[in-house]
């Protein structure tokens, strides 16, 4: 009998070895799938309201097309309001936004007499880039647009600010344990990019996101080194820049324990704060910047994209596009409120004193 049982315990304790490998090549197979996939190259994001430079007044913000290298990559940005000296703003964009997708703001801070910078990030739009890469790969890219503007003659020796939202708020504050900037604007960010890729995770696939986990990991350190998990906090807590943190308490993009803003307990930079935003239709993940009347008419042609998206089954011709930005009154979309614009310039200037 013990020959035969020990027979047994050999077979299983074999059978489990393969197992074990089996589930870890797949997982690290699965993972890397996943990346390819979830960050994919990105030439256009129809399904989201974007005004235009196109339908903006071109002649009053006019801007220069410039080029810069994050990494081997090739990315294509605007500088608008060169002429102006009082500081220079650098956008960082969302997941899904590219340079465009901050006009809104971009105006008013060209009014106020800041300079601005706004740029297609990394596999996006008309930057380089086979994929976008990662999370992680919107610090790298903020960090070679600080480094262009340190050398392009129109921005130069001027204050630099940093304005992100969503990935990019994550950038912003992350840049800020590399790079030495004024003061960082931080609206709708997640913490951490492997907790914010695992908690999306879970909302699809449950206790089955928390058994690849570890997988996720792997991957992000396998792409990203050093930067598999650079923390948004961390680098709040890196100096004593000024950072102002923002979040809308009805953000169902990035979910609360997500956000930078639950970590506010952990901040132990001096000059850093954090404010919720509550005011209705302000209070998403991207209208914060807007006036009330504005995210409301915006959210309201987002519905009707959407409808439009679920009629031609998800595929919107150039054409339906065309006629839909047609009826678009852009001045309206881009109204902004005028307390929180007054705030972020109080914001930076208050930096640079």
């Amino acid at each position: 009998m013990k020959p035969k049982l020990h027979k047994i315990l050999r077979r299983v304790v074999v059978i489990a070895i393969v197992f074990v490998l089996v589930f870890s090549l797949s997982s690290v197979i699965f993972s890397a799938v996943f990346f390819h996939f979830m960050f994919a190259r990105r030439d256009s994001v129809p399904e989201y309201v974007t005004i235009s430079y196109s339908l903006i007044d071109t002649s009053r913000y006019s801007r220069r097309a410039v080029t810069f290298l994050s990494g081997e990559n090739k990315l294509r940005g605007y500088l608008y309001g060169e002429q102006n000296k009082t500081g220079l703003i650098i956008i960082a964009p969302g997941i899904n936004s590219d340079a465009d997708a901050h006009l809104a703001e971009t105006m008013r801070f060209v009014d106020s007499g800041y300079a601005v910078l706004a740029y297609d990030a990394t596999g996006m739009f008309e930057s380089e880039g086979d994929s976008r890469i990662g999370l992680q790969q919107s610090k790298r890219d903020l960090l070679a647009a600080i480094d262009f503007a340190a050398e392009d003659s129109a921005t130069s020796g001027m204050p630099v600010f940093l304005y992100g939202h969503s990935l990019g708020a994550y950038a912003a504050a992350a840049a800020l344990e590399q790079t030495d900037v004024e003061a960082a604007i931080c609206l709708s960010g997640f913490d951490s990019p492997v907790g914010t890729m695992h908690g999306t995770a879970k909302g699809y696939v449950g206790f089955l996101a928390d058994i690849e986990y570890p997988f996720l990991y792997l991957q992000n350190v396998i792409v990203f080194g050093s930067d598999a998990d650079s923390r948004a906090v961390d680098g709040v807590n890196s100096g004593d820049t000024p950072v102002l943190i923002c979040y809308g308490s009805g953000d169902k993009v990035i979910p609360y324990e997500l956000s930078m803003y639950s970590h506010s307990g952990e901040l132990n930079n001096p000059n850093a704060r954090c404010e919720l935003i509550e005011d209705e239709y302000r209070n998403g993940h991207s209208y914060m910047w807007l006036s009330s009347d504005a995210a409301q008419y915006v959210a309201e042609l987002q519905d009707e994209l959407d409808d439009l998206s679920q009629a031609c089954g998800g595929e919107l011709p150039d054409s339906v596009l065309e006629e839909f930005y047609s009826g678009v009154d852009a001045e309206r979309a881009t109204q902004t409120d005028d307390e929180f614009i007054a705030e972020v310039c109080d914001f930076f200037e208050q930096a640079v004193r």
